[in-house]
């Protein structure tokens, strides 16, 4: 029985089975073979079954976690000191803990950071604004 896959778009074969073990064929590669109306990914074909139960799985697919670094680093430098620290803290373990391939934590990180450096930004800027409105009232009654 032979086959034809498709890798990157273009159609190559046929292909034995023994064949197909060589050219790294995963459960999403789309197959054809002489019977069928449509090409159909490789988990689809029954007589695929056993050839990919001996391939690993495909590794998942994560985009790494935003660190909030430099959004801590500002906060800690312009606004506000102890919460700007707190957001560095946890920004700086996000890289390390998704690259060790612990993505939960990374991601639990990622959202402390944004947290510690949202509240730091707005305790300054609300601050801020407080001090420039009793800066106004006290210049108005002098």
């Amino acid at each position: 029985m032979e086959f034809y896959i498709l890798i990157n778009n273009v159609k190559q074969g046929p292909f034995s089975l023994e064949e197909l073990a060589s050219k790294n064929i995963t459960a999403k590669t789309m197959v054809w073979k002489v019977g069928f109306t449509n090409w159909l990914p490789a988990y689809k074909v029954e007589e695929l079954s056993e050839l990919l139960s001996k391939l690993p799985p495909e590794p998942p697919i994560h985009t790494p976690p935003k660190t909030w670094l430099v959004e801590s680093i500002l906060v800690t430098v312009l606004c506000c000191l102890p919460l700007g620290i707190v957001g560095i803290i946890n920004a700086t373990k996000v890289d390390t803990l998704y690259y060790n391939g612990e993505y939960k934590e990374a991601l639990y990180y990622s959202d402390q950071a944004k947290k510690w450096t949202t509240w730091g930004f707005f305790i300054s800027l609300f601050g801020g604004i407080g001090y420039l409105f009793i800066i106004a009232i006290i210049g108005l009654l002098f």
